[in-house]
């Protein structure tokens, strides 16, 4: 027999013997509270990755040393929360950014803030690179009540050329207003269009009949300055895709779904060809494009360049678009809007064909849907009034009675509105509902205006979808529309969807406070079903051996401090077993 200390000895050989049979790790992350998403092993202390797999979550540090190699990488977490990466389920990335990379002018009312912005990007650009767009007064002007904003225009700011001329003298610049009912040139666009000395109709003169920069809505100056306009170059374009990319780094987003042209979707190829796209992409062609798709016999959840099957960059689902904005009047409403009681709203091109699309042609959107089912593709489609998703509703189940088949992560986007037994139908087809809990801040200023105190409890339903079993995902929208701003920091969406308040703590209690969800079911929104809605379920959105390995590192433990949400910072992001960014050594560019 073994005596007691033989068997010690044994066993440690044994232990030995085990440890040494494991390939040393390439990244193990240790001394953390992991956040798991998994029911099976809620929290870990340790992480341990070979490539972009998870190979091992560990309860105990001790056993680390099991994975540890001579060249291995050992990130000391220091108790920090980590979670699967997020991911942000809607995006409009081009426009995001293009918002760091190039002219933004929405919260500029003074000549100051112009002039300050125009040098900011003259910083980057090569000479001789034009400066277009901007939107200037688009927040002054959306957040005064709509019914006033035609006396804003009384007196409104109309600055001049002599205000960017000196911090321009190399870029020719041709920016607008938020409604382009006024532009304005600098003195190189001028020239290049011939206008300096020949001015046209519509355009603002001084004293001494010069042009002032100022033109007016309608002169035909503007036609002329925009054939003479030279687009961006190709690298500009790449370059604000990568400062995007950089931003969604530093906020842990580890996934984007986007409304990706197929030019977009090759330029992303390239960045991921040459190490620089940091995170996954999901692509969404619009719907509208369907029949062409099918005709190139492009598959979904297939590269754009390849055509192979992918899960880091690939075309995913049509993106649709059932009805309009509330903030504009355009959702569909059942019942008129109460400050515009002559509309209950307008279809969009994808089911209208009716000028103004306030009719809808009945089988417009079935027959896009039809094409797209059967070239395989799955559909996600804004509808944001009750109206607009009651019926969206009815043209899902149509599609199922029609192909004979379920739908496949199928999506309402936005699902701003509910009514009561629509609930359920989305359950019985499984379709997920995207939610943009972000855009709640502007969007509790003004609902009780358009919807009355009745309706208004309809509104961002998150609670009512989640008790009725319906999968929530979680997107950004960014960088947003008619004249807000879209953050998609984490931190802002996970404290309006539990908090429902404004970062500032109003209203007290929070906005129709009973439709509140826990910290819990915002990253399960933000995590597992962000991987589901993409077929990825089984790789992605749990920390889990086996699952690829993408993580974010949070500042603070929101998931036991929710009264912090808000303080929470992203200090290591990794993509694919690969750190993208990492607070304590990174310079961290400052993001809008």
């Amino acid at each position: 027999m073994f005596t007691t200390s033989a068997r010690r000895s044994v066993l440690c050989l044994a232990l030995l013997t085990a440890c040494s049979s494991e390939p040393p790790a390439d990244l193990i992350l240790h001394n953390g509270e992991i956040y798991t998403m998994t029911a099976e092993q809620p929290w870990a202390s340790a992480v341990v990755i070979n490539g972009n797999q998870i190979v091992a979550v560990l309860a105990d540090d001790s056993e680390i040393e099991a994975y540890r190699g001579e060249g291995t990488r050992v990130v000391d977490l220091g108790g920090k929360l980590t979670v699967p990466g997020f991911v942000d389920a809607h995006t409009h990335f081009a426009g995001f950014g293009a918002q760091q990379n190039d002219i933004y002018l929405m919260g500029v009312t003074d000549d100051a803030g112009l002039r300050e912005e125009v040098a900011r990007v003259v910083e980057f650009l090569p000479d001789g690179e034009w400066i277009t767009g901007g939107r200037w007064e688009a927040f002054k002007t959306w957040e005064a009540d709509w019914r006033e904003r035609e006396a804003l225009k009384d007196g409104r700011w109309q600055p001049t050329r002599e205000v960017i001329d000196p911090v321009s003298p190399a870029h020719p610049c041709f920016v607008n207003s938020y409604d382009r009912e006024l532009y304005l040139a600098n003195t190189l666009a001028l020239e290049a269009a011939g206008l300096v000395d020949a001015p046209v109709e519509g355009m603002k003169l001084d004293a001494d009949g010069r042009p002032t920069g100022l033109i007016y809505r309608g002169s035909p100056a503007i036609a002329r300055i925009q054939a003479e306009r030279v687009g961006k170059t190709e690298e500009r374009i790449l370059n604000e895709l990568r400062a995007g990319l950089q931003v969604m780094a530093q906020r842990g987003i580890t996934e984007i779904h986007d409304m990706s042209s197929t030019r977009q979707m090759e330029r992303y190829a390239k960045l991921q060809e040459s190490g620089e796209l940091t995170a996954r992409v999901w692509g969404r062609p619009h719907l509208l494009d369907a029949q062409r798709y099918a005709d190139e016999g492009i598959q979904m959840n297939a590269h754009p360049v390849t055509g192979e099957r992918d899960r880091y960059l690939r075309v995913g689902a049509f993106k649709g678009h059932y009805d309009g904005l509330m903030g504009s009047h355009g959702a569909l409403l059942f019942e008129p809007y109460v400050d515009r009681p002559d509309t209950h709203g307008t279809y969009r091109q994808c089911t209208s064909d009716a000028r103004g699309f306030r009719t809808k042609s009945p089988e417009k959107f079935f027959e896009l849907g039809k094409i797209a089912m059967e070239a395989g593709f799955s559909i996600n489609t804004h509808a944001i009034g009750t109206r607009g998703i009651s019926e969206l509703l009815d043209d899902y189940e149509r599609l199922v009675e029609a192909s004979g088949q379920p739908l496949d992560r199928f999506r309402v986007i936005h699902g701003e509105t509910v009514i009561p037994t629509d609930f359920d139908r989305f359950a019985a087809m499984d379709v997920i509902a995207e939610v943009n809990p972000n855009s709640m801040e502007d969007d509790m200023r003004w609902v009780i205006d358009r919807l009355g105190p009745e309706r208004e409890k309809l509104v961002f339903p998150l609670r009512s979808y989640i008790d009725k079993g319906v999968r929530l995902t979680i997107g950004s929208d960014i960088p947003g529309a008619a004249g807000a701003e879209f953050s998609n920091h984490p931190a802002l969406a996970i404290h309006a969807a539990v908090h429902r308040t404004k970062p500032d703590g109003t209203p007290a209690g929070g906005w129709i406070p009973e439709q509140k969800i826990t910290v819990h079911e915002a990253l399960e929104a933000f995590t597992v079903n962000g991987a589901y809605a993409v077929y990825d379920d089984d790789v992605r959105g749990t920390i889990a051996p086996g699952m690829l390995a993408d993580f974010a590192v949070c500042s603070v433990n929101i998931v036991k401090e929710t009264d912090r949400i808000l303080d929470m910072e992203i200090d290591m992001t990794i993509v694919d077993g690969r750190i993208v960014f990492d607070r304590a050594t990174d310079e961290v560019r400052k993001a809008r």
